[in-house]
């Protein structure tokens, strides 16, 4: 079993949970780096995830016998293997800031869950704490971001509007990373720079500010 999956469960343990539903798509890939739509179960002695057949062969793809995951096509799981997953688990935590109440109603029912009990956010605590591999993709990235401005001073002139300082940024990124965290939003005069603006085509960029 892979590191973060190991300190969930002694988590749990301290805790007194038996079981844990995971429906937040980042947490989930902290402790599987599957990025595949789906759920991922704790249960007393296996670690499950459901998702349907689009993704099962990407899961599959990602994920090693070291990580001891489980993958059920949700097509395939029926109403008792549901009843089952949490069988003689007596608190099964969950993510109460990621489900609706509507959800929070249908897991108790479909599972058969007794006490269902607020995680409190002990996977995004944990996830503050960065291990030497986070630390040296936040060092790379900030290289890379650097590397990104230097170049863009030297694309930046007189009559270039914001949109194409845009598109330059956003080309650089993935030509050197995975993509972009989020929209990049370039303002070149200061009436515009708000905590939100927008990008616009104004063919001015004396004054300018941008960033990623």
């Amino acid at each position: 079993m892979n590191a973060k999956l190991q300190w969930l469960r002694n988590k749990m343990s301290s805790l007194d949970l038996q079981g844990l539903i995971l429906t937040n798509p980042v947490n989930i890939r902290y402790l599987t780096n599957i990025e595949a739509e789906g759920i991922l179960l704790l249960t007393r002695k296996e670690n499950i995830y459901i998702t349907d057949a689009r993704y099962i062969e990407q899961v599959h793809s990602i994920l090693t016998l070291f990580d001891e995951i489980i993958v059920y096509n949700i097509c395939d799981i029926s109403k008792e293997d549901y009843e089952n997953f949490f069988l003689f688990c007596e608190n099964v935590g969950f993510e109460e800031y990621d489900i609706s109440y509507a959800k929070y109603k249908e897991y108790i029912r479909k599972f058969k869950i007794h006490n269902f009990i607020e995680t409190e956010h002990i996977i995004e605590k944990q996830r503050m704490i960065k291990d030497q591999e986070e630390m040296n993709h936040l060092k790379k990235a900030c290289e890379i971001t650097d590397n990104c401005f230097e170049h863009i001073l030297t694309y930046i002139k007189p009559g270039i509007t914001e949109t194409q300082i845009a598109s330059e940024i956003e080309k650089y990124y993935k030509q050197k990373a995975d993509g972009l965290a989020f929209d990049t939003i370039v303002a070149s005069r200061r009436k515009y720079i708000q905590t939100t603006c927008h990008t616009n085509k104004t063919k001015d960029t004396r004054n300018r500010h941008y960033y990623n």
